[in-house]
């Protein structure tokens, strides 16, 4: 079978699944959250925040390009992509990434204890050297009422008006409705938003970008017409685009054909629909 890679002259897959920070491409709503997200890191009285979008809007990507921008001389920053089962698991996975006790398989779980050793933990590898910590919590819609309400209190002050933790809670758009049904907890929050899909004029720019970052001889794979039918079909969430590109990029190699024409780009939607619909 011939390689797509050597037959697109690409060096590295273009349209692949995962949120590789490479490939990052700063829409407006994606500009947008990186903007409100620096904002955020930078004040010293917001402890909370919220990103919510819908699947495959590129929330996890989108954080870690934010993650990456922080100053390590200025935060400890960690991402948990697994939603807490409690909040004493939550403390325990904050612990070890702190380099904390590793916990004991099978144990009981000693929320005090865990609590005290953050607490240590926090004052020694962090606060005691002027530094934040910076906690993301992905899928942070499957979080119930008391893990949520101890993410709040991880943000309690250490001064008057300054907290030594940050914590961004990123999920999908039930995380918003589940915060709210919290008031105790949602005025808390200072930065909530929710990152949106790609419009259709941004479409083109976005599949030519993952192109170029995989240094394609050429970046016009795709015409006009493919472009409105990938919109249409995808609504502008990136992963729909990239499953369709990857599809069509590939048919295209094995056909050996120099671009995707909409009608073979229709047959490959067309096809996709059957299957999952």
């Amino acid at each position: 079978m011939l390689d797509y890679l050597a037959f697109w002259k690409l060096t590295r897959p273009p349209f692949d699944a995962g949120a590789d920070p490479a490939f990052f491409f700063e829409s407006r709503m994606h500009g947008e959250a990186l903007a409100r997200l620096e904002y955020f890191a930078a004040d010293q009285t917001m402890g909370l925040a919220a990103i919510t979008g819908e699947i495959g809007a590129g929330k996890t990507m989108t954080l870690q390009v934010f993650m990456r921008r922080l100053r390590p001389d200025v935060f400890r920053s960690m991402m948990i992509f697994t939603a807490p089962e409690s909040p004493a698991g939550l403390l325990a996975e904050i612990n070890r990434q702190l380099g904390g006790v590793e916990p004991v398989v099978g144990a009981p779980a000693d929320r005090d204890g865990l609590t005290r050793e953050f607490q240590k933990l926090l004052r020694e590898k962090l606060v005691a050297s002027g530094r934040k910590l910076l906690i993301v919590l992905d899928e942070a819609q499957h979080m119930d009422e008391a893990c949520i309400d101890a993410v709040k209190c991880l943000t309690n002050p250490i001064a008057p008006g300054v907290s030594a933790v940050s914590v961004i809670l990123s999920g999908q758009p039930e995380l918003k409705a589940k915060l709210r049904a919290l008031p105790q907890v949602y005025q808390r929050f200072g930065l909530i938003y929710h990152l949106g899909y790609l419009s259709r004029d941004e479409v083109p720019d976005y599949v030519r970008h993952r192109l170029a970052v995989s240094q394609a001889s050429s970046t016009e794979v795709f015409d006009d017409a493919g472009f409105d039918l990938l919109y249409g079909f995808s609504n502008g969430c990136p992963r729909q685009i990239n499953q369709i590109c990857k599809l069509a990029v590939d048919r295209a190699c094995l056909l050996q054909q120099p671009s995707v024409d909409d009608t073979m780009l229709q047959m490959i939607i067309s096809d996709f629909e059957k299957h999952f619909a």
